[in-house]
């Protein structure tokens, strides 16, 4: 004999249990089914293991920096970033603010999210691990039959497994199977927040250097269409850090179709002018020295070499001898030395997921389907995505209590 539920959520993740536990909390019979063999892998290493859950912004700011924002409008003003911190401090875990109007867990712990999480759904519903969904049906009743390791019937379903990013978590683009099964339309999924993948002889040399306080542009078809201020690191391969991760959410999009370069500021706080004038001065006091002298009260020292090979100056050259065509190429390299980006790394090491089900075909002040009575969306699987800081895990959290709470009792 198969069980009947008023509610199955497919997905133990943040988005899930939070739609389970609104659920749970109306007195509907509710189960989440994790094809892994633990709830909320993914969760529990997020921000390094220290899960940033939320951020401090308006909502104005949540919406305006989420592709496909204005969905979300409703699903924030029902359950804000203020109301996760009230949330988790209810259930024991406090939070603390840090750096960029980020929240942790104050005892700097992702697990401590996770394991309050699952006790707040065992609290009114069941969590199923190991359990791989097969297929789903629509009766004429207006129940599903979900096939799994045995048959379970619900009167209402919730998708909530996540997108295609880190897939070893679990997240392997199932829902977007159940959803195009339903006559869903599915935004290609491309890896988001992601380490770049660059074409530049000096890599090697670059390897490991980090560069704080620079400003990063992202130029597509020799357009500056993306700018960000912060930290990035070379890699073997390329870039990443935060502000790469960030600009990767348009270089996943577009780089199939133009030619994308990074173009680094290493003195963005520096004018033309100001810079010009430092230069001189760095020049006539170490007159006597080589260019890679001076360079070194500028530059890292790792990067000193790299630099003045991308600026066709002999190493060895006295300062004293550089002339006005030389200190220019430094002035353009310190301003805008440009490397050429060939792609994104893939969803093994994106931390989300861009694209997904289409917003316009989901309500947004319900999640429901506007296609199928009775199916709910939440989380990655929607087509939405942002910037690092807590915004993304926010929108999980935000659009499942909306899904939990919109379940129709009859």
């Amino acid at each position: 004999m198969y069980d009947v539920y008023d509610v199955v959520v497919i997905g133990c993740g943040p988005a899930g249990m939070m739609a389970a536990i609104k659920a749970g909390e109306r007195g509907l019979k509710t189960i989440v089914l994790e094809k892994k063999s633990r709830p909320a892998i993914k969760l529990s290493i997020t921000g390094k293991g220290r899960c940033n859950l939320t951020n401090s912004a308006s909502i104005k700011e949540f919406t305006d920096c989420f592709h496909n924002g204005k969905f979300l409008y409703n699903s924030f003003n029902v359950f804000s970033n203020l109301d996760t911190i009230s949330f988790f401090e209810n259930v024991g875990v406090l939070c603390k603010l840090e750096r960029g109007g980020r929240y942790f867990p104050t005892s700097g712990k992702s697990q401590d999210i996770v394991d309050v999480l699952v006790k707040s759904v065992k609290k009114f519903s069941k969590i199923m691990t190991s359990c791989s969904v097969k297929s789903i049906k629509k009766n004429e009743n207006e129940t599903f039959n979900i096939y799994a390791d045995d048959l379970i019937v619900a009167k209402n379903i919730i998708i909530a497994c996540g997108g295609a990013s880190y897939p070893s978590t679990g997240a392997e683009g199932d829902g977007y199977k159940i959803a195009k099964a339903f006559g869903h339309t599915v935004k290609e999924p491309l890896p988001s927040l992601v380490p770049v993948v660059l074409e530049s002889e000096y890599l090697k040399e670059l390897q490991g250097l980090k560069l704080k306080n620079i400003e990063v542009s992202l130029i597509a078809s020799d357009k500056i269409i993306a700018k960000e201020f912060g930290e990035m690191k070379f890699t073997n391969f390329g870039a990443t850090g935060p502000v790469i991760l960030t600009i990767s959410r348009l270089v996943s999009e577009r780089i199939h179709n133009e030619n994308m370069f990074l173009s680094l500021n290493l003195k963005p706080a520096l004018s033309l002018e100001q810079l010009n004038q430092r230069l001189l001065r760095e020049i006539n006091n170490f007159a006597q020295y080589q260019i890679k002298d001076f360079l070194q009260d500028m530059l890292p020292i790792q990067m000193v070499k790299p630099f003045i090979n991308y600026c066709g100056l002999n190493i060895t050259k006295k300062c004293l001898q550089i002339n006005k065509s030389e200190r220019e190429k430094m002035l353009s390299a310190f301003l805008d030395s440009k490397f050429k980006i060939v792609k994104t790394r893939d969803f093994k090491e994106a931390i989300i997921t861009r694209g997904g089900i289409a917003t316009d075909e989901i309500n947004q002040k319900t999640m429901e389907s506007k296609l199928i009575k009775g199916l709910y969306f939440c989380g990655e699987i929607i087509d939405i995505d942002a910037p690092t800081g807590g915004f993304n895990l926010q929108a999980a959290f935000s659009t499942g209590y909306l899904a939990g709470s919109s379940i129709k009792t009859e």
